[in-house]
């Protein structure tokens, strides 16, 4: 897909906000209004809808003032909505409305008439990020029906946003469940193609995940002394200021985007790419080893690397778990079972286990 330049600038700037509010949920809002800019929408919506019981456990809505009667209706109206079949069978697929039903199609059913036409919906684009057949997380563009419809050009534009919202909807996850002491989601962290650190005002590191270790251990442009993560030349105190800033206004309980820097590389490699963001609101009272002071997370783009990690890749195409997708592909690479067991920390019998479930969403029936 050729972007245009203002258009990658708009990209870039939503995929910041996007890993800001995967950080803070009440910076939600404020991605949700750059992906409405960006998709030249009226509304953007994100959300997860449980399959089995059709209802809704968590949405977002920017750009329509729909109060909590209109909520329930669609809640109630959701399992009539033609449009979901066709979300829920091509996960991890830009799909906009109009690709396989037609107005008059739509416009018949009850949904239509009790709840998208008066709430102001005509057009709609979005992606399943579903890890499971029971549940399906989410992201709409919505178009009232003054606008154009969506096209191919917005799936495509789309299609770049996937790899980081599927990566936002396991980084929240995992950081509202997380314990330091246990690192109960470090199977996970540690698979992503991003650097993740959590520092404390002073720079103090908390974590960092198998990618940013890898990028201190390089020494060229973040490094770790006497614990604490500092940046080389002028990046060192942007970073230390833009950690202060974050923090400061989190203790204030100011609702902002993160703050997004570069850091400048000795050796002459494009600058890393990184987002200051604050870990506050819902994570506080979830409780993150105790935390009693709100604390920074740092998301670290290398351009050299690639989108997405071989882990994400695997999780994303056959919605494999972390640690299904960690065996996976030490496999690929041709260690033996048991060699990948011991390196997955599994026992070998666990990973037989594993092997079956694998075979199963990947439809293969054979370990070569």
């Amino acid at each position: 897909m050729q972007i245009q330049t203002e258009q990658l600038r708009q990209l870039l700037n939503t995929i910041d906000q996007l890993y800001a509010a995967a950080c803070d949920p009440e910076k939600w809002p404020v991605f949700l209004s750059a992906a409405a800019q960006l998709f030249e929408s009226q509304g953007t919506q994100i959300g997860h809808h449980d399959l089995t019981n059709h209802s809704l456990s968590f949405s977002r809505l920017h750009g329509y003032e729909w109060d909590e009667a209109h909520y329930q209706k669609y809640d109630k109206l959701m399992p009539q909505d033609p449009r979901l079949p066709f979300f829920a069978q091509n996960p991890f697929k830009p799909i906009h409305c109009r690709m396989n039903i037609t107005d008059n199609e739509l416009h018949e059913t009850e949904v239509y008439k009790e709840v998208l036409e008066p709430g102001g919906v005509e057009y709609s684009i979005g992606v399943n990020l579903t890890e499971e057949s029971r549940s399906m997380s989410y992201f709409l563009a919505l178009r009232n029906k003054s606008q154009n419809r969506f096209g191919s050009s917005e799936c495509d534009l789309l299609q770049e946003l996937i790899p980081h919202l599927n990566r936002a909807i396991f980084l929240q996850r995992d950081i509202s469940s997380i314990d330091f002491e246990r690192n109960i989601a470090a199977d996970t962290l540690d698979g992503m193609a991003v650097g993740l650190c959590v520092v404390d005002q002073s720079g103090g590191l908390k974590f960092s995940n198998r990618t940013a270790q890898d990028l201190q251990s390089d020494d060229d442009g973040l490094s770790v002394a006497n614990g604490r993560l500092i940046a080389t030349g002028q990046s060192g105190s942007a970073l230390r200021a833009a950690i202060r800033n974050v923090i400061s206004q989190a203790r204030t309980g100011t609702s902002v985007g993160g703050i997004p820097l570069q850091i400048d590389r000795p050796s002459g490699r494009d600058p890393l790419a990184v987002l200051v963001a604050s870990l506050f609101g819902d994570h506080l009272k979830s409780g993150w080893a105790g935390m009693r002071d709100p604390l920074a997370i740092l998301i670290i783009r290398d351009p050299r690397q690639p989108v997405e990690s071989r882990h994400e890749l695997l999780s994303r195409m056959y919605s494999l778990t972390p640690s299904q997708a960690r065996l996976a592909n030490l496999l690929v690479n041709g260690i033996s079972l048991r060699d990948a067991a011991q390196q997955a920390g599994l026992t070998e019998a666990s990973a037989r286990q594993y092997l079956k479930l694998i075979f199963g969403k990947m439809g293969v029936t054979r370990q070569s």
